[in-house]
């Protein structure tokens, strides 16, 4: 009938300009591998204990030491992706024409940290300083994964949450959604408005997770 045919050929657009930019990626097997050792070469130095500085709940945060050769690598690459962030913020009209950089004169806040995140720990609700913050995953168990499948706190849950990331945003309304959440795969990078609230939800799992964060100036 002529309800059917219209409704499949009818003029649909969909608009979303509202609410923050979220960007999911993935890093070069070169840059991956210099934030690899350089968080196992921090680890346990307290003179890079970054904690204080952090509103993580862990045992274990570290700022990152890089040599002048890695620094540039690491640097070059994840500018880079923070540029096509803004590019495509740009392109999507969300970018404030005041108080921002341009995009060619964005640059690194350091130092970069490591979090490792082990069972009973979390992220509470939180925000970075700087315009564009990223975090990225080194190690992700599986076993996180599973949890969120078997355990008896999560498996007959509607909102599964051991382990999960949640950035939040927005007021609770129809047809609008407040939170979204993700467990991350490794070697993601994820990249947002640094003042986006976003959270860590804890995992009993007795395993680890290794993240990288980094914000932008």
């Amino acid at each position: 009938n002529y309800l059917n045919t219209w409704i499949s050929i009818m003029p649909n657009t969909f608009h979303t300009p509202f609410g923050p930019l979220l960007m999911q990626s993935q890093l070069s097997d070169t840059t991956f591998t210099i934030l690899v050792k350089q968080s196992r070469s921090v680890r346990y130095n307290l003179n890079n204990d970054f904690r204080s500085h952090l509103a993580g709940n862990l045992e274990e945060e570290y700022g990152l030491d890089f040599s002048s050769s890695e620094k540039s690598i690491v640097h070059n690459e994840l500018i880079s992706i923070a540029k096509e962030y803004m590019k495509e913020a740009k392109r999507q009209k969300r970018i404030k024409k005041f108080g921002r950089p341009k995009v060619n004169d964005i640059q690194i806040v350091e130092p970069i940290w490591v979090n490792y995140m082990k069972a009973g720990e979390w992220n509470p609700s939180h925000f970075h300083a700087g315009v564009i913050s990223c975090i990225i995953y080194l190690k992700v168990p599986n076993e996180i994964q599973i949890e969120n499948k078997v355990s008896e706190s999560s498996k007959m849950s509607n909102q599964p949450s051991a382990g999960k990331i949640q950035w939040t945003y927005g007021e609770n309304i129809h047809f609008s959604g407040t939170f979204f959440n993700q467990i991350p795969k490794e070697g993601d990078i994820w990249l947002f408005p640094a003042d986006l609230k976003h959270f860590v939800y804890p995992f009993k799992s007795d395993v680890e997770r290794i993240s990288i964060s980094c914000n932008f100036k």
